[in-house]
């Protein structure tokens, strides 16, 4: 089966939070997750889910971690978790979002949504297709 990438977005403006982000959703991607990669763009992220815990076991960067709840707010971030650690929320994530440290800006009660074409999205992602906010018109 096919990678596929998507984009994630703050669901509240819809700006740009990660360019491409890969999904790890099975088994084996959520194991090797960033494992001996050198580096991630500052652009690029790792959605693992489910995910309510990881480890920089063999990572070779920091990361910044933002823990993810099942309506895609982010619950808890851990900035700057270098190699060697293990990061856990102090309650329960549904997923968590993995970055090169300092490549984002985003804090603890932002919600986030993901762009995908619908036939792209595999049905672990749906939880942030139903996080953008739709904009009202005015009458």
């Amino acid at each position: 089966m096919a990678q596929h990438t998507h984009r994630l977005i703050r669901a509240d403006n819809g700006n740009t939070v990660v360019e491409v982000v890969r999904a790890a959703t099975n088994i084996w991607s959520r194991f090797v997750g960033l494992q001996f990669r050198s580096a991630l763009p500052k652009n690029q992220g790792l959605l693992i889910v489910p995910c309510s815990s990881i480890h920089t076991m063999f990572v070779r960067f920091a990361l910044d971690v933002f823990f993810l709840a099942k309506d895609g707010t982010v619950i808890e971030v851990h900035r700057d978790v270098r190699p060697w650690k293990i990061a856990m929320p102090k309650q329960r994530s549904h997923a968590v979002l993995e970055t090169t440290a300092g490549a984002l800006d985003l804090e603890a009660g932002t919600q986030i949504a993901i762009e995908s074409p619908a036939d792209q999205l595999q049905s672990s992602l749906k939880f942030l297709a139903g996080a953008k906010k739709s904009e009202a018109t005015a009458c």
